[in-house]
């Protein structure tokens, strides 16, 4: 039986370099431009697989709200679930325990959100 990473999705949407997911100049209308980048994932811990979900073969996925104050604190939240709520249970509080550095606007931190599909997949 193979195990594949829970939550793939999430840890290449948020765990990335911020390179990847920053945009280097915004442009409102103005003649000033600001720097932006997105809030990264600084601590990505796994789930612990429960051995009834390792018995079963099987591939889902979810997706999640992170809303990231500027202090890095944060809350997530199931915004559609796999359809099972043990996993969908697994899932968020596995995301509880990550970290995160905020979003930054012209080098101040700032409140954003990320809307992240969650992959679970279990193979033979």
């Amino acid at each position: 039986m193979k195990l594949n990473a829970v939550i793939v999705c999430a840890i290449l949407a948020l765990c990335s370099a911020s390179a990847a997911t920053s945009s280097p100049l915004l442009k409102g209308g103005t003649t000033n431009s600001s720097k932006f980048e997105d809030a990264l994932a600084t601590d990505c811990p796994q789930p612990a697989i429960p051995s009834d979900l390792c018995e079963s073969c099987h591939q889902t996925s979810c997706v999640v709200r992170f809303i990231i104050e500027a202090t890095g604190r944060f809350s997530v939240r199931m915004v559609r679930s796999c359809g099972s709520e043990e996993v969908d249970d697994m899932v968020v509080s596995t995301l509880r325990r990550w970290k995160f550095k905020p979003a930054q606007l012209d080098g101040k931190a700032i409140k954003s959100t990320r809307k992240v599909r969650v992959e679970f997949i279990v193979e033979e």
